[in-house]
């Protein structure tokens, strides 16, 4: 199974894009306060480590020597400045100017990095609130066809790097440029001869540098589109958990876990080892530099004929060679980041930028709010009419689901849809509650073509109980209230007792404040199935949706909820899905699906008179049933009926 593991290679850019990195710009510049102390706090630092410093010890060096000067206390260096600025400094003096210069330098990296790290923490929290919020908008056509590692990839470690590189990696660019600024100032203004002499050079290492580069990035792409792989491949094994202990193969998936691992390693070595070969590349490069330097300085200078003035000159472009070509070394490193950092951005936002398939019209959204914001001052109020009128459906794929359907529901009426797997049922019910869209023909609520009202209106009315539904990671109270976030206490509770899950909620530790984790998994299915028909009922909604919403209850709880919300769905249209016939007997009316079409319908004594489809399914379906569950069937029923033999 390992050696079968096939790794996909994601698409990555091959050159960089500045278009890319401008629209994602905004992000930063969105805390311009942040930037502009962060830039004064940079223009500081650099100026000192590039400037005061290295010419400073030019002119001790230069100074070192006087003749006047008695003793140390009695020196007195003559500074010259960036532009030729020159004054004296006497040994106090000099004291001075180097405690007040680490200091202002410290100050200035003290709120660089602090306010740096402030600009990652918001950047990576806008980033993810927006990802999170396209993700909230995004339809379910979306999630058929991207892979939740995809998206967890995107909102976890994508945006983090992001939120590195704009600010981290935007702020060292302004960093190296700025001191490649102040060295080359203070370099022309001290010898323009030794200037160009120290860049010679350069020109090389800026053909180099980019040979160099696509073959580092190239091997940076390939690690990190293994990595990406194996965060795709880890949410599949952790969704799937259950499915490899049933199937008894933790050894093969663990086998797959060292061939991955493995894979990343290797790739990520192969990059750092390459990667490796670089600092040296420029470090010769120095080396030669200073040796030129030391042979061809003493040719070039003829402003200066001491020797000490000379040492003073050699000191300072010698250390000069590695002030500069350490900036080259780091934006080469940081290009490097940029290039590999690019393929997050575009992966982030082509999440940010992606448009839902299901949108509400600008009239739409004005009159009755978005999906965050819903004006329920505005909603209609619901009866529950509903009319398919020659609807096509197909997935991305181009194959009709659903063909020509045209189908009536009278407010109040219970309608079940069965057939077998693939006939089109539970999109039937996915294009009533708009998750997705017919390709062709209408669907009327009450009279009315449903997109001319919004998304939120159609939802709120509608209450559904999913064959495997969800449960999220807090209280039984809040999971039940997100039907109905207004619902008091005592609503909640007349709902559980109505359903019959209060005695078993309230024997819970903590009662209904029990905090369920891992999304319920200390619960059963059949336990969950009625938490969702709770909430669903705590709705209070027009239209009831069951997608095969007992198929997990035992049958003698599946009675007694049945005959609790008789009542409560009268007056209510329902719809429901059902495997088990057996539960759809009562259903006003009963329809047969078969390839997306309507190929029976009626009561249940009409179609089983037919002898047709539904007979036959449901014939079929009693076969199936072994001797023991006939026995135990008759038994449950003739105790509901009290029927004495």
């Amino acid at each position: 199974m390992a050696n079968n593991f096939v790794f996909q290679e994601e698409k990555t850019p091959k050159k960089f894009n500045l278009s890319t990195w401008a629209s994602i710009s905004t992000y930063v510049f969105k805390n311009w306060p942040y930037l502009i102390a962060i830039f004064i706090s940079m223009v500081f630092t650099s100026f000192i480590d590039s400037s005061c410093f290295p010419l400073l010890s030019a002119s001790i060096v230069s100074s070192i020597q006087q003749p006047h000067a008695s003793n140390i206390i009695d020196l007195v260096i003559n500074v010259t400045f960036i532009f030729g600025i020159k004054f004296n400094l006497d040994y106090i003096g000099l004291i001075l100017f180097y405690v007040i210069s680490i200091l202002i330098r410290s100050l200035a990296i003290f709120i660089n990095f602090y306010l740096s790290n402030l600009l990652v923490m918001h950047i990576v929290v806008d980033l993810r609130r927006d990802s999170f919020k396209k993700v909230q908008e995004l339809s379910f056509s979306y999630y058929d066809k991207t892979p939740h590692g995809w998206l967890i990839a995107r909102m976890g470690s994508d945006c983090s790097d992001i939120a590195d590189m704009i600010s981290n990696g935007f702020i060292n660019l302004f960093w190296i440029f700025f001191d490649l600024i102040f060295i080359l100032i203070s370099m022309f203004s001290y010898n323009v001869a030794l200037s160009f002499l120290v860049l010679a050079i350069t020109p090389i290492l800026i053909i180099i540098i980019p040979l160099f580069e696509r073959i580092v990035l190239k091997l940076h792409r390939i690690a990190r589109n293994s990595y990406s792989n194996f965060v795709r491949w880890l949410a599949e094994c952790i969704n799937g958990a259950k499915t490899i202990k049933i199937l008894a193969i933790e050894g093969e998936i663990e086998k797959e876990a060292d061939e991955i691992t493995e894979d990343i390693r290797k790739k990520r070595r192969r990059a750092m080892t390459f990667n490796g070969f670089f600092v040296p590349i420029v470090s010769i490069a120095s080396a030669i530099t200073s040796g030129l330097i030391v042979l061809v300085g003493e040719y070039v200078l003829h402003l200066r004929s001491d020797v000490v003035g000379n040492i003073a000159i050699f000191t300072f472009f010698i250390s000069c060679c590695s002030s500069i070509y350490t900036p080259i070394t780091q934006f080469t490193d940081l290009f490097s980041e940029f290039m590999a950092t690019q393929a997050s951005v575009e992966k982030v936002l082509s999440l940010v930028n992606t448009k839902p398939a299901i949108v509400d019209t600008k009239e739409v959204i004005e009159k009755y709010g978005d999906i965050f914001n819903n004006k329920k001052e505005n909603f209609e109020k619901m009866d529950g009419n509903i009319c398919f009128k020659d609807v096509f459906f197909h997935y991305e794929n181009g194959k009709d689901i659903i063909t020509n359907f045209n189908l009536n529901i009278k407010k109040g009426e219970t309608v079940a849809i069965v057939g077998e797997t693939g006939s089109g049922k539970t999109t039937i019910v996915n294009l009533l509650c708009r998750f997705y869209e017919p390709t062709a023909g209408e669907i009327l609520i009450d009279g009315e073509e449903y997109r001319n009202r919004s998304v939120g209106w159609i939802r709120s009315n509608i209450g559904y109980v999913q064959q495997n539904p969800f449960v999220f990671n807090t209280s039984y109270y809040n999971n039940l209230r997100y039907g109905n976030l207004n619902a008091s206490d005592d609503a909640v509770k007349d709902v559980c007792k109505m359903i019959g899950i209060d005695d078993f909620i309230n024997s819970q530790p903590q009662g209904y404040n029990t905090i369920l984790n891992d999304s319920g998994n200390q619960l059963s299915t059949g336990q969950k199935q009625l938490l969702s028909f709770a909430r669903a009922l705590l709705r209070d909604p027009q239209i009831i949706i069951l997608d095969e919403a007992t198929s997990s209850i035992d049958t003698d709880t599946e009675y007694k909820i049945q005959k609790m919300i008789g009542t409560f769905l009268k007056g209510r249209t329902s719809i429901i899905i059902a495997h088990r016939l057996s539960t759809i007997v009562e259903a006003d009316r009963i329809i047969v699906l078969d390839k997306g079409k309507i190929v029976e319908e009626g009561s249940h004594k009409q179609l089983i008179e037919k002898k047709g489809w539904y007979h036959h399914l449901y014939m079929n379906q009693f076969k199936e049933l072994n001797i023991d569950e006939q026995i135990k069937t008759y038994e449950e029923q003739i105790e509901k009926k009290k029927i004495k033999l």
